[in-house]
């Protein structure tokens, strides 16, 4: 018998991860001044199959920082002591001038599947997002497009029933518990496929907040076509603070015939008067009523494969409002089966106020290698 994962059921445990290496050097927008810092990285990820519908996984995320850009941020570290959920799985065990260790259980989970049912209970990624950089429909666990680092993305506490209706649909029931009722996200996914193209409904409770929204995903001749938007409507008035806002990203990708893969978004992320936006740390996970840090974004990215060596991408975002903008170049060498190069540069220009746009440049190097 074959499991979801693709590996044979008498097989019951599975075991695999990796470990980065990330030297960094930072500077201000003024080139003035430049810090040198480091993370070591390492993740495992573990299965137990221990039935024939039934299954456990784990994924441990520990990292090791350094360097004076950690140790001088409070910001930072009060930002690795924040969990995901109300499960104790985060922790900080060195915090020391320039020395940081932090590890997190991100994934912990029960998987059961018989027929077409589908149900996972604990720390796991519920991933209702269609578009590739912003998701007002991820409900539970949104991120943040500037964290380099953090390919599997964050998880929630929380428990999920699937139940399929066919190839290409299904019902899906979800909640997640906060440290309190308020802070509570559960919601409802219905998804079909009608006409070639795949789509959505979402609705449910965020955070105190009522949350109702849809999607798409299909092609207009031969170029990939994406959007979804959730509005989202206090259930109390919060005083001085608009209490409804919608948020909505539509984009359109294509395969060009030299191998160049197209990425365009455009993002509208309506203001609550009287709410600061979020802009305390880069790399914190956004929300799904608050998925960029200004009302516009535009965001293109170009990417580029060669003889699955060689790969090259160029990633840019512009907010119009702020008349600030980000891009990153990228390029990742293969090299050896289990082995990766990873040069890539963060460069944030602008005129505002914001503290992305006085956040100067990153210059990151990654070799990573799996096991």
């Amino acid at each position: 018998m074959i499991s979801v994962y693709g590996i044979k059921a008498q097989e019951k445990w599975r075991i695999q991860g990796y470990v980065k290496e990330i030297p960094m050097m930072q500077g201000d927008n003024k080139f003035s001044t430049f810090t040198f810092d480091n993370i070591t990285h390492n993740r495992i990820n573990l299965w137990y199959y221990g039935g024939k519908n039934w299954s456990v996984h784990a994924g441990q995320r520990t990292r090791y920082f350094f360097g004076e850009s950690f140790g001088g941020n409070p910001f930072f570290k009060e930002f690795l002591k924040l969990d995901q959920g109300p499960l104790p799985l985060s922790h900080l065990l060195v915090n020391e001038g320039s020395h940081t260790l932090h590890t997190i259980t991100d994934r912990l989970y029960f998987n059961w599947e018989k027929g077409k049912w589908h149900i996972r209970a604990g720390r796991q990624r519920i991933n209702w997002g269609i578009n590739m950089v912003h998701n007002p429909n991820d409900l539970f666990n949104n991120y943040s497009f500037f964290d380099f680092d953090y390919d599997e993305r964050p998880g929630a506490d929380a428990i999920r029933v699937s139940y399929y209706t066919g190839a290409l649909s299904r019902w899906e029931v979800a909640y997640s518990p906060g440290f309190s009722p308020r802070e509570s996200v559960g919601a409802i996914m219905r998804a079909f496929n009608h006409n070639g193209y795949d789509f959505q409904v979402v609705g449910g409770y965020f955070h105190h907040r009522a949350a109702l929204g849809g999607g798409w995903a299909g092609s207009v001749k031969g170029m990939g076509f994406k959007g979804e938007f959730t509005f989202f409507q206090d259930l109390e008035s919060q005083g001085g603070q608009d209490g409804f806002n919608m948020v909505a990203a539509i984009s359109a990708d294509y395969q060009f015939k030299n191998g160049v893969f197209w990425v365009n978004e455009l993002v509208y992320n309506q203001a609550r008067h009287g709410q600061l936006q979020q802009q305390t740390v880069l790399f914190e996970p956004m929300r799904a009523d608050n998925v960029a840090f200004s009302e516009w974004a535009v965001i293109s990215s170009f990417t580029y494969s060669h003889k699955m060596v060689h790969s090259f991408s160029l990633s840019g975002m512009y907010f119009p409002t702020e008349q600030w903008f980000f891009v990153s170049p990228n390029y990742t060498r293969s090299l050896h089966a289990n082995l990766d190069l990873t040069l890539l540069s963060q460069i944030f220009v602008g005129g505002s106020e914001l503290e992305m746009s006085v956040s100067g440049y990153n210059l990151i190097a990654m070799i990573k290698w799996n096991f």
